[in-house]
């Protein structure tokens, strides 16, 4: 297939979010390139070509959007591929949110602490260890948390409880990272929160707060986000300083017309950030975004990289909602039952794929386990566990040879 006269635009990574980001781009009149090195992608056959060029491999990606003419490299959740974004843009004098260096610093768990610490936005106390790097006098509280400084994700963020889990822990982290560094971190206990802000004007806007659940399990001590739960339960003041925190974020870095993804840990008032970064949230966020407040992210993450101003409109939610993440057993992915009925009877509003039949699951890192996930809606936040539990009773996964693997154990209960 090929492009004719349409513009062309490059998307980097075939997860689930970017089959809405490859359709509007389609709406748009794009003709649309997925670079992925996945042979079969969720993404691939909304995209109207697939190369399986590596989304880091930032070279293979300048070859493909020069061979293609390409006017638009784009990715808009995958913290890794927004660099090369930016990289490829940059060396093509192409439109993007934000520079190349912004994009390289700002997916950097270790200078994010810094500029944190610097800009006096609430965060626990960390070391920022470089490549061979050995720790100071050890100066933190247990447990701590243990990051690859550039990872995807939470891709080997372990909970370390000692100096020997710490020790191999940070071993573990410097495998992982790109560059060897790797980040130490207080943990503070709470509820975790992902915030959807958009940037404008110097202000993060905060369009929708929800609460993360995780579990950290197994022998390699994988974090595994498992629901998210809108709207949270957090006071007034903790909202107000998380929205202070995500506005300060966005001018320590300079960040303007972009979405912004802050997750926090609410503590009574006090608060904690965590992480940040200008795009979109992962998994089906950008639909439960649309579905609460009227805010399409996705349309606004595509204005963001042309460079064109968004209009900003939104309104508060009006229902809870609970979009879970079922994991399988390591195994082989064939297929899924009990979805189709259950949207029948209204116990679910969607469900929505991160594996495709064929591929592999594995328990090495949480988004190597996560089959799909489904969107529960209800007028409270009791409504909404009983609907989850009646859907995981009746959903069943099962592998290549015909094994059920569906996870019934991690759900959300209220």
């Amino acid at each position: 297939m090929k492009s004719g006269k349409s513009p062309v635009a490059i998307v980097l990574g075939g997860t689930n979010p970017h089959i809405e980001l490859i359709n509007q781009l389609k709406k748009r009149g794009y003709f649309v390139i997925l670079a992925d090195y996945l042979e079969n992608p969720p993404a691939r056959s909304a995209a109207d070509l697939h190369d399986r060029a590596s989304t880091l491999d930032q070279d293979a990606i300048l070859k493909l959007a020069q061979d293609h003419n390409a006017q638009l490299v784009i990715s808009a959740c995958v913290d890794q591929a927004n660099i090369t974004a930016c990289y490829v843009a940059e060396k093509l004098g192409l439109t993007r949110p934000y520079s190349y260096q912004t994009a390289q610093a700002i997916t950097n768990k270790g200078i994010m602490k810094q500029v944190m610490s610097e800009y006096h936005i609430p965060t626990t106390k960390y070391y920022y260890l470089g490549n061979g790097e050995e720790l100071p006098s050890f100066n933190l509280r247990y447990p701590v948390m243990v990051k690859p400084a550039d990872s995807c994700a939470a891709s080997g963020v372990k909970k370390a409880s000692n100096a020997n889990e710490l020790a191999q822990f940070l071993q573990d982290a410097k495998k992982i990272s790109r560059t060897g560094r790797t980040v130490v971190e207080e943990f503070f206990e709470g509820t975790e929160v992902s915030a959807y802000c958009f940037v404008q004007d110097g202000v993060a806007n905060v369009i929708m707060v929800s609460e993360r659940l995780s579990v950290i399990e197994g022998d390699a001590q994988v974090l595994k986000c498992y629901a998210t739960v809108t709207p949270p339960a957090i006071s007034d003041s903790a909202m107000a300083k998380l929205r202070k925190a995500s506005t300060d974020i966005a001018n320590a870095f300079k960040l303007d017309n972009t979405p912004l993804h802050v997750q926090a840990i609410i503590n009574g008032d006090d608060i904690s950030i965590i992480e940040f970064a200008p795009r979109v949230g992962g998994g089906i966020s950008y639909r439960t975004i649309r579905e609460n407040t009227g805010f399409d992210i996705i349309s606004a993450t595509i204005d963001s990289y042309l460079q064109k101003r968004v209009a900003l409109s939104y309104h508060d939610i009006t229902c809870y909602q609970c979009v879970d993440i079922i994991y399988g057993e390591p195994n082989i992915f064939d297929h899924i039952t009990g979805v189709d009925e259950l949207v029948k009877d209204g116990v679910i509003e969607a469900f929505h794929y991160h594996k495709t039949k064929g591929m592999p699951l594995s328990n090495d890192r949480a988004s190597a386990g996560r089959i799909g996930a489904f969107i529960v809606k209800g007028g409270t936040r009791g409504e909404v566990g009983e609907k989850v539990s009646l859907a995981m009773s009746r959903l069943e996964a099962f592998s290549k040879d015909g094994k059920p693997i569906l996870r019934k154990d991690l759900y959300f209960k209220p």
